[in-house]
């Protein structure tokens, strides 16, 4: 095997090719302890060192230091390591570590994505955010219905109902600007005409003032 190109990669990194394709990423001071230069042999020793031993602990350590910062899902650690040049075999390594210590749950994050933002997003909102993140459909669904107690659907008509007596306190404007203004906020949150307004008529004129 020999190496190819060596070309830098960021502060005191580099990317090694290998046979003219791309191997991995090495630090400024590996290069100099494994000898690695541009049209040089890599002994199989070495390479199997790197590749066995170095590179899997470094996949499985950025992946426990990402996840020290914020929560992740599978997709979005995929991306970050993918980002950061590691390897196919690499990124399976590390997301199978971290899984087995319950540090990565795709159906936890929901949760507590859902918990979080159910009081004032749609759930077609949290949906597409979620399903953005790697995260299926069906569990969006599932773990709404248990974090509302209900249908998604029905606790969309409550989160409509809430956000107009808070926001608008009751009241509905005369002027049709400052109607589609009021609208426009409830769009923009993801719910539908139909729901908004099927949401307000059901609010009972005791509680509702019009202007």
């Amino acid at each position: 095997m020999i190496v190819t190109d060596v070309t830098e990669h960021g502060k005191s990194k580099y990317k090694i090719y290998v046979d003219h394709e791309f191997a991995f990423v090495l630090y400024k001071g590996e290069l100099h302890k494994y000898n690695i230069q541009k049209d040089h042999e890599i002994f199989p020793e070495i390479y199997r060192e790197l590749t066995e031993q170095i590179l899997p602990k470094r996949a499985k350590l950025r992946a426990m230091n990402l996840l020290t910062k914020r929560p992740y899902t599978e997709q979005q650690l995929r991306q970050k390591l993918q980002e950061g040049l590691y390897g196919q075999r690499y990124i399976d390594i590390a997301l199978e570590y971290v899984s087995s210590f319950g540090y990565i749950d795709d159906e936890a994050y929901a949760r507590d994505y859902i918990t979080y933002h159910a009081v004032t997003d749609s759930y077609k909102n949290i949906e597409r955010k979620l399903m953005q993140k790697g995260i299926d459909a069906k569990i969006v669904h599932r773990i709404f219905a248990e974090v509302s107690a209900g249908d998604p659907k029905d606790y969309e008509r409550e989160q409509i109902r809430t956000l107009f007596m808070k926001k608008y306190k009751g009241i509905i404007p005369g002027n049709p600007a400052e109607k589609s203004k009021m609208l426009n906020f409830f769009l923009r949150k993801g719910y539908s005409v139909s729901k908004v307004r099927a949401a307000l008529e059901e609010i009972s004129f005791d509680e509702v003032t019009f202007t």
